[in-house]
């Protein structure tokens, strides 16, 4: 058997789920020997097609991280600050999604007509591996998802720095291969999420190679201020109508539609319970957020009681299910716009590297437009979004930190239930402050830092895995942090941590 990294070739994708511009449509099956895969059998746009759907859909659920991005919080779940074997999303990414955007990266290589759903392959691959690496650190890059003839059958982890360098290099290149040459080949309706539009794939780029950026900031200050220094007046997710977002559709084949739909009927309705954090955030910042992220407790009385993570069977007594504040029924309809990416973010990164001294933007204008854009992608009435950017929510003040945490923390609004961004954010700017109960697994309490590599890897691809164990010092633990996670001090404690109730 080979490991999830030693996988050179996959099946190409079952069901290739979306073939549409800006929402989904006409779906198709497709089966082929993977040691056949070229342009003549399968068209690289409609693997591209199924790699987008079904990678992009992975984003957004109940699981694991979604209780670490501290979002929302599992009743089921149990003790989630344990050690676990963490072969997904591992092997997920490799099999399903990275493989897949090798072979369109592969089949459009050489040809010039083909150069743009190249250019566009190798950004979402970038998109894929900054999910992976941000989640586990050191993984498997360079010698991973090789063509046939190349397969390296024991891939050796690369360290997280170099994966970064090699991200923001192949963003930079990507972008600047985009022409708008109209003779040149596009992905068309097969490209769900911007319909072949090179405007909007500049964009994500551009704004992507943004996120990296300051993700790397705390670590690498010069790799994050020359591509901040490089990007800052390129084109950039500046408007909700440039947004990265893959609309699911309410069809006969369940599979797409919005998972968290699935997820509800198929649990016949039992509410999903809206973390305690949230709710905390969204009161104390008077947000006009708080009707839309949550339900109210169905006792009346309760009000807005989020869930707190990481109880014991005596604290759930205080949260039951009509003691507990839900997800409102809009996040789980049939048909939803996942966010990929939001100019909200953009405008907060934008901020933090004002902040930072990054750049010479006004944070104060960034992180306005930043509440504005996220009050708007929700349909917040103007005059309500007036009064809160006039607010002290909406006023950067005091410190420099204080005003990082101001930025953080709506950022982390902003990008609800972008479960992977969330987490990441979390860690790297230890906002929003997050309080965990008593049950104190092997993290004392503490949200993991990173996943543990999957037991496949020790099995198959020992000497590797533990190269890359070794560099973490503390070892293959939750609690040993990636590379970028630098920042002095991180985790904050809450300011109630130990207390209960904290509400």
């Amino acid at each position: 058997m080979k490991s999830y990294t030693r996988v050179v070739q996959f099946t190409v994708i079952a069901w290739v789920l979306f073939l549409g511009s800006s929402c989904t449509k006409n779906f198709k099956e497709l089966n082929t020997d993977p040691t056949l895969v070229t342009r003549d059998v399968v068209p690289p746009s409609m693997i591209f097609t199924a790699v987008l759907k079904n990678s992009i859909f992975s984003t957004y659920n109940r699981g694991p991280l979604s209780n670490y991005a501290s979002y929302y919080v599992a009743e089921d779940q149990g003790n989630l600050f344990q050690n676990t074997n963490w072969s997904d999303p591992f092997g997920t990414y490799y099999l399903n999604y990275l493989i897949n955007a090798a072979e369109v990266v592969r089949l459009t290589a050489g040809d010039p007509k083909l150069s743009n759903e190249h250019a566009i392959g190798r950004i979402w691959k970038v998109w894929l591996f900054h999910q992976l690496t941000d989640m586990y650190g050191d993984i498997p890059y360079s010698q991973a998802i090789l063509g046939v003839d190349s397969v390296i059958y024991q891939s050796k982890y690369d360290p997280q720095q170099s994966i970064y360098d090699d991200m923001l290099k192949e963003l930079k290149e990507a972008t600047a291969a985009l022409s708008d040459d109209p003779s040149l080949s596009s992905f068309g309706s097969a490209d769900i999420l911007f319909g072949g539009n090179l405007d909007n794939w500049k964009r994500f780029a551009n704004s992507l190679r943004f996120r990296l950026a300051i993700h790397a900031r705390y670590a690498d200050a010069n790799l994050a201020q020359q591509n901040i220094s490089d990007i800052v007046n390129q084109p950039l997710i500046n408007d909700n109508s440039l947004n990265a977002k893959l609309t699911t559709i309410d069809g006969a084949d369940d599979n797409n539609k919005n998972p968290l739909y699935l997820n509800r009927i198929n649990s016949q309705d039992y509410p999903v319970w809206v973390s305690f954090t949230t709710t905390e955030v969204l009161q104390k910042l008077n947000d006009p957020r708080l009707t839309i992220f949550a339900n109210p407790a169905a006792d009346g009385v309760s009000g807005y009681r989020g869930r707190p993570l990481q109880i014991l069977d005596q604290e759930k007594l205080r949260y039951t299910v009509t003691s507990t504040a839900s997800l409102p029924e809009s996040f789980q309809q049939p048909v939803y716009s996942i966010i990929v990416m939001n100019a909200a973010e953009v405008f907060f990164l934008r901020a933090e590297a004002a902040v930072a001294g990054i750049t010479a933007e006004d944070p104060q204008e960034m992180f306005s437009k930043g509440i504005q854009a996220s009050l708007e992608q929700y349909a917040v009435p103007s005059g309500t979004i007036t009064g809160y950017l006039a607010s002290a929510s909406g006023t950067l003040s005091g410190t420099d930190e204080e005003k990082l945490e101001q930025i953080g923390v709506q950022k982390w609004l902003a990008i609800y239930y972008e479960t992977n961004e969330g987490w990441t954010e979390f860690r790297r700017t230890g906002y929003p402050k997050v309080w965990t109960g008593s049950e104190k697994g092997v993290t004392n309490g503490n949200i993991p830092r990173r996943l543990t590599y999957p037991l496949d890897e020790y099995q198959k691809n020992e000497t590797n895995v533990k190269d890359a164990a070794g560099r973490y010092g503390t070892g293959d633990i939750l609690m040993s942090k990636v590379w970028w996670d630098k920042k002095p001090g991180v985790p904050f404690a809450h300011p109630k941590q130990g207390m209960f109730p904290p509400e």
